[in-house]
């Protein structure tokens, strides 16, 4: 056993080596955590962490939204996160009694509505927030109270409401109140020291921060919705025409708070609770809005694909959602009768575009290919690919951070069409993994690339996720000592947009098989 004194200078080494809070700008491009560091982090973890959910309400007036939202919390109980739950006042509730009694009213509403659906759930009233005596303008949160209704198994529902010096009570803005909490349930996510009033049995894990609001998410102009949303990149041009630009500077500022892991989820208080509990376990944004009328385009090509011999895989285009514990599936109909659908959020990252190798930081790019692929890249033979491409087809990089992860799509030759998108390495570093960097540039490739194809290993482990999102794929013909390849494309559905005919595929298909791998 290694004397106190070793320990110490051991911690005092550490913490020069690499700072208590890392940044996704302060990663480090091909760092892996040595296995002794690992086994020493394992060492001096003091406390578990409770998998935790921060869940934003704002209004409950509509028919059934207490009651769906009740069911939503119960079933997220049930799964294993404990939901942390603010009640903000959507301006309907102002500082009279009337206005008190009406959020006091709300919260225990709410709360009953959970216990009805097996849950647990905890009214606190009074004592969260506070202001500094030092600062008046500066809102706390007392974490003891949410500490101590988590360590007990409850949901703890939070009302806007805060006493003042004079004890006159006040009622908070959303925005206000919603990053008091935020940022107090940062605070609680050390790995050192537990979380206030848990008897220092855990700290949090802030997985998701969930605003159950009016709308469906979030929305532009010309009732352009919003699936996917990177705050870092994309924050500018959302907001000049978001349709509620409250509820997505409310989300900026929250998980500008909220450690880089966690997603963001913006739904209806009318949203069928399966829905949003399936938004809080697979990370990806959904919609479950039925469409009687598919693009007619790629309807026909799918038919063509299977005429010529090419298997054709089509991921279910709608869930049948059903309640957790009832066992009758959904009727799966041509159109659903109450289409609903959610904006994913992400903190993210800054995107950067590149045309040539040249204006990119080459050996930067070359090791996060091999940190992320874990293997070492045929760099000589691989970049000269992409720069010949560059005087013929073209080639677009996509760099998201500091080098966190990449995409890269060449444009290939094919006989009789114009070039064919390819997408030649999709990576991301093992250490931005869980910030939702895959989902971000799978959105600037949609983006750039309206369709595209690529191949994978058959045994790669990552080919679930391409099936879920790929319009069709081939597996190539079995060849002893060759390289077993999966072939996948996605196609657009916007009009005017180009998608891929059967010839293509077929082209690019035959093209592909023909790239020299680039790792050795």
């Amino acid at each position: 056993m290694r004397s106190q004194r070793e320990f110490e200078e051991r911690q005092a080494r550490l913490a020069t080596e690499e700072p208590t809070v890392r940044t996704p700008g302060q990663l480090v491009p091909g760092e892996i955590l040595h296995s002794e560091r690992a086994a020493e982090a394992r060492e001096t973890e003091a406390v578990p962490r409770r998998l935790t959910a921060s869940v934003f309400i704002d209004g409950l007036e509509s028919p059934g939204a207490c009651e769906r939202t009740g069911k939503l919390l119960a079933q997220i109980q049930r799964i294993g996160v404990s939901p942390v739950v603010l009640l903000a006042n959507n301006g309907s509730a102002d500082a009279t009694c009337g206005g008190y009694r009406s959020i006091i009213r709300q919260v225990h509403q709410l709360a009953d509505a959970v216990e009805r659906e097996g849950g647990k759930a905890r009214p606190i009233n009074e004592g969260v927030f506070f202001n500094n005596p030092y600062d008046r303008t500066d809102l706390t949160v007392d974490p003891e109270l949410i500490g101590a209704a988590i360590a007990q198994g409850h949901t703890p529902i939070i009302s806007p409401l805060m006493a003042d010096a004079e004890l006159q009570v006040k009622v908070l803005k959303p925005r206000v109140a919603a990053a008091a909490v935020a940022r107090a349930l940062a605070q609680s996510t050390s790995t050192q020291h537990a979380m206030a009033g848990s008897g220092g049995a855990f700290s949090l894990l802030v997985a998701r921060l969930i605003l159950l609001g009016g709308a469906d998410g979030l929305t532009g102009e010309g009732n352009v919705f919003h699936r996917f949303v990177n705050l870092e990149e994309d924050y500018a041009e959302v907001a000049a025409a978001c349709a509620q630009p409250d509820v997505l500077k409310l989300m900026r500022t929250c998980l500008a708070i909220l450690p880089p892991t966690a997603a963001g989820i913006v739904a209806s208080v009318d949203s069928d609770p399966s829905l949003v509990l399936k938004g809080l376990i697979s990370e990806r944004p959904v919609a479950t809005q039925q469409r009687a009328r598919r693009n007619q385009g790629v309807a026909q090509q799918g038919q063509a694909v299977r005429r010529a011999g090419i298997p054709s895989y089509r991921p279910l285009p709608n869930y049948p959602f059903v309640d957790i514990g009832v066992r009758d599936v959904a009727k799966t109909a041509d159109v659903v009768e109450a289409p609903t659908q959610f904006t994913l959020l992400r903190h993210g990252f800054q995107i950067q575009r590149h045309k040539k190798l040249d204006t990119c930081n080459v050996p930067r790019l070359r090791s996060l290919l091999e940190s992320s692929f874990k293997r070492t890249l045929d760099a000589g033979q691989y970049f000269e690919r992409l720069r010949q491409l560059q005087g013929a087809g073209g080639v677009e990089i996509i760099v998201a951070g500091d080098y966190q992860g990449a995409v890269i799509v060449t444009h290939e030759a094919v006989a009789g069409a114009e070039s064919l998108p390819y997408l030649d390495k999709f990576a991301v570093l093992p250490s931005a993994q869980g910030t939702g960097m895959a989902d971000i540039l799978w959105a600037q490739l949609r983006r750039t690339c309206p369709s595209c194809m690529w191949r994978s290993r058959n045994d790669n482990g990552v080919n679930k996720w391409y099936f879920d999102r790929s319009s069709g794929h081939v597996r190539a013909p079995a060849q002893p000592g060759a390289t077993q390849w999966v072939f996948f494309w996605y196609q657009s559905s916007v009009p005017g947009q180009r998608t891929l005919t059967v010839d293509e595929i077929q082209s690019g298909i035959a093209v592909s098989q023909k790239i020299a791998p680039s790792f050795v």
